[in-house]
C-alpha cells in the first residue's frame, strides 16, 4: 500500500470537505442576515406571515422640513361664505360652521354638490383633503395640504364636517395652518417599498395584517417658539382582527411612530385617500 497516495487522498478529500462546510455556512449567514434581504426575500416573509399589501414603489420620494403654526381667521375670511352661519371660537383659531340647508357629502366627500361647496363656501377648501370616515362619530375628516401634501394626525390643520343620519352635512369645525419657515430644502427621502419594510423589521406587522394603504405626508413632534417642526412621513394604515391603525415612518431616518393607542377604530371601514400613494 502507497502510504504517500493514500495520505494525499486523505488531506484531498478532507480539504473538499471543509470547502464544503464553509460555503454551506456562508450561504447560511448570508440567509439569516437582515441587512441582506432584498425586496423579494421581504416579499416572501409578507406572504408566510399572510400580510397582504398594496403595491408599493422602490422610487425614492422627496419632502421638505418646515415649521407652521395655527393661524387666526378675520372676519374678512368669512364674510363671503354664503349659506351658513359661522362662530370664531378659541382666539379666531377656529371656525364653527351650522349649514342652513344640509348638503349630500358621501363617504369620501366626493358627491358633486358637496364638492362646489368645499370649493366655493369653506376658506380655502381646496387646501384640504379626504381623510377618513367614522361611521360611528358620523364625521368626515379633511386634513390640509401643505406642500401638497397632507398634515396627518394634527388638530391644527383640519376640517371636521358633521353629518345627519342621511350622511348630509349639517355643521362643520375648521382650523387652518399658515405656512412659514423651510428649515431643509426638500431631498431624497425613502421610498414606500423601503418604509414598509422598516415596519416589518420593527414588528410592528402582525401575522394575518391587511396593509390597506400607504401615504406620504407631514407629521410633528417637535414644537418650538417659531412654530412646530414638521418632517415627511410615510403613513401605513394597518388592520388586524378588525382594528385598523396608523404606523408612521420618518422618510428621511426610518424612525417608527405607532399611532394604535391614540388612533385606532374598531371599525374596518375607516378609509384613506393621499396625493402621493407609493410615489
Amino acid at each position: 500500500m502507497d502510504w504517500r497516495k493514500t495520505q494525499m487522498i486523505f488531506i484531498v478529500t478532507l480539504l473538499i470537505l471543509n470547502i464544503f462546510l464553509a460555503v454551506i455556512f456562508f450561504n447560511k449567514q448570508l440567509s439569516d442576515d437582515p441587512d441582506t434581504l432584498g425586496n423579494e426575500t421581504l416579499e416572501e416573509r409578507l406572504k408566510a406571515d399572510n400580510i397582504s399589501h398594496p403595491d408599493l414603489s422602490n422610487k425614492p420620494t422627496n419632502g421638505a422640513i418646515f415649521t407652521t403654526e395655527q393661524a387666526a381667521f378675520t372676519t374678512k375670511d368669512v364674510s363671503d361664505l354664503t349659506g351658513q352661519a359661522i362662530t370664531l371660537k378659541d382666539n379666531n383659531k377656529q371656525i364653527y360652521s351650522v349649514l342652513q340647508t344640509p348638503i349630500k357629502a358621501g363617504k369620501k366627500g366626493n358627491n358633486p354638490d358637496f364638492q362646489k361647496f368645499m370649493e366655493s363656501d369653506v376658506y380655502r377648501g381646496e387646501s384640504y383633503e379626504f381623510w377618513n370616515y367614522d361611521k360611528d362619530a358620523r364625521t368626515l375628516t379633511f386634513n390640509q395640504l401643505i406642500n401638497n401634501n397632507m398634515v396627518l394626525f394634527d388638530e391644527a390643520g383640519q376640517i371636521i364636517f358633521y353629518l345627519d343620519k342621511d350622511d348630509r352635512v349639517i355643521s362643520y369645525e375648521q382650523t387652518w395652518m399658515s405656512k412659514q419657515d423651510d428649515l431643509k430644502d426638500k431631498t431624497n427621502l425613502m421610498s414606500s417599498a423601503d418604509a414598509l419594510e422598516a415596519v416589518y423589521q420593527h414588528g410592528e406587522l402582525k401575522q394575518d395584517s391587511d396593509v390597506v394603504s400607504a401615504t406620504f405626508g407631514y407629521y410633528t413632534t417637535v414644537q418650538l417658539p417659531s412654530g412646530n417642526v414638521y418632517f415627511p412621513v410615510w403613513c401605513f394604515e394597518v388592520k388586524h382582527s378588525g382594528e385598523t391603525s396608523y404606523v408612521l415612518v420618518n422618510a428621511k431616518d426610518e424612525q417608527v411612530i405607532n399611532q394604535s393607542e391614540n388612533k385606532t377604530t374598531t371599525e374596518p371601514n375607516t378609509e384613506l385617500s393621499s396625493r402621493q400613494k407609493s410615489k
